[in-house]
């Protein structure tokens, strides 16, 4: 009889209710990322995060922070919010895409569709690469660090992905070699996916 209460929660709670993350929490055990966390905090980037139905979140550790940290207070909230994608993506989704490359729209689309978007490339090697329009493809996808599939990955990334407006590198820079052309990323299918129990793995490597 106890249970019936609980039953009649679940069946009335919706998909996305069921698949509400907390980006936040899924951080704040891991000190690597506290420069990251802190500044996501700051900007209410992470606000913003919490509140889409699907997201992808692409962390750099400390040592990394400084092309963010060192920008004035608005293009910080800026270049924070093109950390986001705004669909869960994971490395096996992102290594079975049919092209070797796509752009990504991220959080920042929201207010700058032109800037708000992150080149994919997939090396011959298998390596995976992300960088800004007119910026170079340069920073690895480094290793998942906790998702909850298909709500909610956090991965970790080797540089920030900022486009020359907020500070990246112009010119195509070094580049993996792989498909041409662009293509739209597939949905993740987040409704259907929001059922699942929701884990957090612990953090692993992207396979190379």
């Amino acid at each position: 009889m106890t249970l019936l209460p609980v039953l009649l929660l679940l069946a009335a709670a919706s998909p996305a209710a069921l698949g509400a993350f907390d980006v936040n929490q899924m951080l704040a055990d891991k000190s690597q990322y506290g420069s990251f966390l802190k500044l996501l905090t700051q900007t209410k980037v992470a606000e913003e995060t919490n509140r889409l139905k699907s997201a992808s979140l692409l962390v750099l550790q400390d040592k990394a922070m400084k092309p963010i940290t060192s920008l004035p207070a608005d293009k910080q909230r800026m270049a924070m919010a093109n950390h986001v994608l705004l669909k869960y993506f994971d490395p096996i989704q992102l290594g079975e895409m049919k092209d070797r490359t796509a752009m990504l729209p991220t959080l920042l689309s929201n207010t700058d569709k032109k800037l708000g978007v992150v080149n994919y490339t997939k090396a011959s090697d298998g390596q995976m690469y992300l960088g800004a329009p007119g910026a170079a493809c340069v920073a690895k996808l480094v290793k998942v660090v906790a998702a909850r599939p298909y709500a909610i990955s956090i991965m970790e990334v080797s540089e920030a992905i900022l486009p020359p407006a907020l500070g990246g590198s112009g010119g195509p820079g070094r580049r993996a070699k792989g498909g041409k052309g662009k293509v739209k990323p597939k949905s993740s299918d987040a409704d259907e996916a929001a059922a699942k129990p929701a884990t957090e793995p612990k953090a692993t490597d992207v396979p190379k």
